[in-house]
């Protein structure tokens, strides 16, 4: 038999000592590339990973296009949590042969793993485009990464080709009935929950998305009593949390999260949960190093270029990106104007529909957007959520120092304006997909009662959900959702008063000084924890709901304010 036949034998059958004594025993040089590749696989298999990985560095050495010890130097890497050297040796494969599809899916899947999202996304894209066997896992990496940014319309498109290609794989099922579970579309999650139930109620990918499609359908005990049967898995055990505190249960949340708090922290997966609990709290030591952990930030966005993390910048410049919402570039801009007190040159990336809110002749400060920034010749790069550690336990008297008032424009809407009666600017809903929905936003018929005064009423919104069009249609609301944010922001300069739940209008209204009431659900967002507490906007006025799913005390309390500002019978 072949030598080097027999070696194989043994390792498949597992006989490694034996296998390891014919390669010590096999002396002819011109294939001592493949011996040290054998020694490799046999030291892996006896998981002794530091001689492995000797070996197969040998035989790469030996054989450059020999693609086995690279594939193995990967494993090892990726086993390592080495990621880097398991991209060189990825992109290594991928080089000597660029057909096969497996190679370039290992390369995206450790650019994700290296959080490098943004990156993965190309690779995952070559590797479908191989059309190999391989498409499948790579659409369906592609659709998770899109539904963690919250992108399910596209996370949608990529499950739902990996349906295509294979019509009973019940992950692929789950991340479908997930995604639509998302997209809060009630009729197609009907459908998937059957489909998921009936293939296998026993996956657990299934049971965590029943507890979601739960919550979703609002049978909150239901969906209680499922989550506490499999609490002992973290991320059941963080869905229960959550909801008890979205419920108003605060002390079972509490007690919940004191008592898995070192468990939690010890998953890499909930750092990003456990760094928001934390800023929510005040604890900001722990809160702002898990929050560097949150998936907004980890994408490879401006990858090339240094992280700053609190080094002089006296004579350097440094490019500050948006990461998140709107809402949150607005209230975190004020801390750009910080930074601009100790760099020499700023950046500042900003939404697409916000630039126009900014000033254009800022001292050091330059306003960009993604798709108009061209130089990345800066020394250091930071995102907006992770710039605010350093200027946090500032005081801030103003908020809008960065925040442009168009007077030409600001004036021509004075004369629109009737104001033989109070104007009032309304927002009941926020973004249909955002985040905390629909516990943070109000049904337009809740307002009946408030839309009774004698006030004219202007919608600053620019998405009528479904279920309050025929409402909204039957009432007298001037409708300014045709108009871009920075025609919004004008208007509401000239408004008496901004009632709003918690979205962007909210900030763009309070960070002009302009008086604003605050609606919150009893379980709002972080930001309006600890940290809010700290640098408060000084013309917001918070209305908070009192119970869960219920608005009446809140719009009771709005009605009597409406009526003593403005001195309504």
């Amino acid at each position: 038999m072949d030598k080097l036949k027999l070696i194989v034998d043994h390792i498949n059958s597992k006989n490694l000592d034996k296998a390891l004594t014919l390669c010590q025993r096999y002396n002819e040089n011109k294939n001592q590339y493949l011996i040290n590749n054998f020694k490799g696989v046999i030291h892996y298999l006896k998981n002794d990973l530091e001689i492995a990985e000797n070996y197969f560095k040998k035989s790469n050495n030996l054989n450059k296009d020999f693609e086995d010890p690279l594939k193995n130097l990967y494993l090892i890497c990726v086993k390592k949590k080495n990621f880097s050297d398991a991209i060189k040796y990825a992109k290594s494969l991928c080089e000597i042969n660029d057909k096969n599809d497996l190679y370039f899916y290992q390369l995206a899947f450790v650019h994700e793993l290296n959080n490098e999202s943004l990156i993965a996304l190309d690779f995952y894209e070559k590797c479908i485009n191989l059309n190999g066997k391989n498409k499948l896992k790579a659409l369906n990496n592609i659709g998770n990464i899109y539904l963690r940014n919250n992108k399910p319309r596209t996370s949608l498109k990529y499950f739902m080709n990996a349906y295509e290609i294979s019509k009973d794989d019940q992950l692929i099922l789950n991340n479908i009935l997930l995604n639509y579970i998302k997209l809060k579309d009630e009729k197609k999650a009907d459908e998937y929950f059957d489909i998921c139930n009936k293939t296998n109620n026993n996956f657990e990918g299934f049971i965590y998305n029943k507890a979601q499609y739960l919550i979703f359908k609002e049978q909150f005990e239901d969906a209680i009593n499922l989550l506490i049967n499999h609490k002992n898995k973290i991320k059941f055990l963080v869905i229960l949390i959550e909801l008890y505190f979205n419920m108003g249960k605060s002390k079972e949340a509490i007690n919940l999260l004191n008592n898995a708090r070192d468990k939690i922290k010890n998953d890499n997966d909930f750092h990003n949960y456990i760094g928001i609990r934390s800023l929510r709290e005040g604890n900001f030591e722990d809160g702002w190093k898990f929050y560097e952990n949150r998936g907004s930030k980890i994408t490879g966005y401006l990858k090339n270029i240094k992280e700053w993390k609190g080094e002089d910048i006296s004579n350097k410049s440094i490019v500050v990106f948006y990461e998140q919402g709107i809402g949150d570039t607005l209230q975190f801009s004020k801390y750009v104007y910080s930074l601009s007190k100790i760099a020499k040159q700023i950046c500042f990336v900003v939404n697409n529909s916000i630039k126009d809110l900014f000033k254009t002749n800022l001292n050091n400060i330059k306003i960009e957007t993604r798709e108009s920034l061209k130089n990345e010749n800066f020394d250091y790069k930071i995102s907006l959520g992770s710039l605010i550690k350093f200027f946090y336990l500032e005081k801030y008297k103003n908020h809008d120092h960065l925040i442009n008032k168009d007077q030409i424009q600001i004036n021509t809407w004075k004369k629109k304006l009737n104001y033989s009666k109070p104007n009032v600017g309304l927002v009941w809903t926020g973004s249909f997909l955002g985040p905390n929905q629909p516990f943070r936003s109000i049904q337009l018929k809740n307002l009946h009662k408030i839309l009774q005064l004698d006030i004219n009423y202007y919608c600053l919104q620019n998405e009528i959900w479904d279920s309050d069009k025929f409402y909204f249609n039957k009432n007298k609301i001037f409708d300014c959702g045709e108009y871009d944010l920075a025609e919004i922001s004008s208007i509401i300069q000239c408004l008496d008063l901004v009632i709003s739940v918690d979205t962007a209008i909210l900030h763009i209204s309070a960070i002009q000084n302009k008086d604003t009431w605050g609606i919150f659900n009893i379980y709002p967002d972080w930001r309006w924890g600890a940290l809010d507490k700290l640098n408060p906007y000084s013309s917001l006025t918070k209305i908070n709901q009192n119970e869960f799913n219920r608005w009446e005390d809140v719009t009771d309390k709005i009605y009597q304010k409406l009526k003593d500002k403005f001195k309504l019978n």
